[in-house]
């Protein structure tokens, strides 16, 4: 069986920094050099580009780093379940029953997300979409749960999560693999321990979650009181982008290592 392919979705993240980092820069410099920069687009005068323009690129950067992180995450997991599917016969049967327990719980919040099974116009009829999600996502539970088939699975259930993906939700999702401390192991990376200035694997996790979480509030006040918020500057946004690079690039050496000992 081929191995996965865990460098593909961190080189399509660096990608996606790299437009962001593109994209507030390019603001930056237009504000710092007016009129240099011309459109023939109406209602878009760049001349008008200020420090609010500054703000909301910066605000909306950070929402789209969350998002591209969090996919990198699933594709990750993603990638590691279809590579599990394989080699899950080999495992021993205590490290079956907790993948099974955990994708079952998955398969519950999946179903708690599917919401009504009517359409929303009238008449009010079964919806083909939601009833053909319900009968796949039912079918590989029967397949996995219950028979113990890994070929039935659906790998979007170890991954799927409603919650935004702070440092303790990618460890349960990576748990759900049977792959636990995903973020402390990912700490122990030399470059994360030199961003911090520390030695010592668990000082390293403790400043990686602080500042991971820090930024999960700062990216929820954006979304949840755009209104409110004065906007961060290129300067925070940058940093957090190099937080974020060294932790995706430190989590697929975490993966990497861990599926070889399947």
């Amino acid at each position: 069986m081929p191995a996965p392919d865990l460098q593909g979705p961190l080189d399509d993240f660096y990608k996606r920094t790299g437009e962001v980092k593109k994209i507030i820069v390019a603001i930056e410099a237009t504000i710092r050099n007016p009129g240099v920069l011309a459109t023939s687009r109406t209602n878009a005068a760049l001349a008008s580009i200020d420090a609010v323009t500054g703000n909301t690129a910066n605000a909306m950067s950070m929402v789209l780093l969350a998002s591209s992180f969090e996919e990198f995450v699933r594709e990750e997991i993603g990638q590691c379940a279809d590579y599990l599917a394989g080699k899950y016969v080999g495992f021993q049967d205590n490290v079956k029953h907790s993948i099974r327990a955990a994708y079952w719980k998955g398969c519950l919040e999946s179903l708690r997300f599917t919401g009504s099974i009517l359409t929303t116009s009238e008449p009010r009829t079964p919806n083909p979409v939601s009833i053909g999600k319900i009968r796949n996502l039912l079918d590989s539970a029967r397949g996995f749960v219950v028979d113990d088939d890994a070929l039935q699975f659906n790998r979007a259930v170890f991954y799927r999560h409603s919650n935004n993906f702070r440092p303790h939700v990618v460890d349960e999702v990576g748990a759900r693999l049977g792959i636990k401390n995903i973020i402390k192991n990912a700490a122990d990376s030399s470059r994360i321990k030199n961003y911090f200035g520390v030695s010592r694997k668990n000082e390293s996790y403790d400043k990686l979650k602080a500042k991971l979480e820090e930024f999960y509030e700062r990216r929820n006040e954006i979304v949840h009181s755009l209104s409110g918020v004065t906007g961060y500057a290129v300067d925070v946004v940058l940093d957090y982008i190099v937080v974020f690079e060294m932790t995706a690039e430190s989590i697929k050496v975490v993966l990497t290592k861990e599926i070889a000992g399947w």
